[in-house]
């Protein structure tokens, strides 16, 4: 992979992080301004939106892991390199989904591996 290559994924990856590190400010703070509702439905209502945003933090925070990894495997050289088969990650799949962490074909298995335990 090219330097120019690898430095557009990082920053991507830099940017995504931000990104759902802000959501989570955003979600702190709607937090706290539903504590200070006063008529009932409102309550109601942000609590239901405070069940949603529950849900929508706990994946953000899986793929802040995911990304907090691919920016250690790009420190550390070893990024774009499946943890499946030890083969190179295509670039297309990469620019696509930078946090990957395997290839198509061991994600195909996964996928398959994992619907027959359904």
């Amino acid at each position: 992979m090219k330097s120019a290559e690898l430095k557009a994924i990082k920053e991507s990856l830099v940017a995504q992080k931000s990104s759902i590190l802000n959501r989570q400010q955003e979600f702190k703070a709607e937090t706290l301004q539903s504590l200070q509702l006063a008529d009932e439905t409102e309550q109601v209502v942000a609590e239901q939106n405070q069940n949603l945003g529950i849900h929508l933090r706990e994946k953000d925070r899986q793929v802040l892991l995911q990304i907090e990894r691919a920016l250690s495997k790009i420190t550390d050289g070893s990024y774009g390199e499946c943890e499946g088969c030890a083969d190179p990650i295509g670039l297309k799949r990469l620019q696509a989904r930078p946090f990957t962490n395997l290839c198509v074909s061991c994600m195909e298995e996964q996928e398959s591996q994992s619907q027959l335990f359904q």
